[in-house]
């Protein structure tokens, strides 16, 4: 069957589910882990041609000498590790039916400050208590780029890729509509290589205040300090450390 958009939400734009189902392809066990490699490839190839000054060629080049090693192991980390979660995990519960437009928007926004939220938790704590987990991350120091979001270590990689599981677990009205959580994955992907890309055309800076933190993600590379939220700054506003605490790595 195939989606309707046209009859969902029939209750209103922010009716949370319509009456039509998703399409067999949406139903693949692989198909989220995919979105969002695929999602995570695009966002990098455009945040490096606009490094080079929307130089696509220069953009190609500087990816084929650059140090794709990381970016390799990632991917193929990535996988092995979603393959064995699945293995012990019980599959998630998922809302097959059609969003309304409203409903899509509004559950795809809490997951992603969820998201947010939870992981500046951790980020705090391997700053604090065991830097030796995240200073991979670190290693370039302030001068980051787009490929950089993907050089981690397997757990500070590990804790990414859970938190991100424990936010799509669930939904505002119990199980996690498909759609929410397939676009939950892109704009994740668009958040964190925006974060680190090394061109004034980043949407955090188009939206400083909305993306405090992703738009200051690079002062945090330099100092190892605040901000520690990586997309927003509600976190970091509430409980971000005096400047006398900004040693702490």
């Amino acid at each position: 069957m195939h989606a309707n958009f046209s009859t969902c939400g029939a209750g209103g734009w922010l009716a949370p589910t319509g009456a039509c189902a998703a399409p067999a392809w949406a139903r693949w066990p692989y198909l989220e882990p995919w979105v969002a490699t695929i999602a995570f490839f695009v966002w990098i190839a455009l945040y490096k041609t606009l490094e080079c000054g929307g130089d696509v060629r220069a953009a190609i080049k500087a990816q084929l000498e650059g140090d794709e090693k990381h970016v390799r192991i990632a991917g193929i980390g990535y996988f092995i590790g979603i393959y064995l979660f699945k293995q012990v995990a019980p599959p998630a519960e998922i809302d097959w039916s059609c969003p309304s437009p409203g409903f899509l928007l509004i559950e795809t926004a809490v997951g992603v400050l969820a998201y947010d939220a939870i992981f500046y938790g951790l980020h705090r704590l391997m700053h604090a208590f065991a830097y030796r987990l995240h200073a991979r991350h670190h290693s370039s120091g302030p001068r980051v780029n787009a490929q950089e979001v993907l050089n981690q270590s397997v757990i500070d990689a590990s804790l990414q890729v859970l938190t991100n599981i424990l936010v799509q677990r669930r939904g505002l009205r119990g199980p996690k509509n498909w759609l929410a959580r397939i676009l939950h994955n892109i704009v994740v992907t668009l958040l964190l290589t925006d974060s680190h890309a090394d061109t004034p055309w980043r949407l955090s800076d188009m939206f400083p205040r909305l993306l405090a933190g992703a738009a200051r993600h690079r002062e945090h590379h330099a100092t190892g300090g605040p901000p520690y939220q990586q997309f927003f700054g509600f976190m970091d506003a509430a409980f971000s450390p005096s400047p006398d605490d900004r040693k702490l790595k």
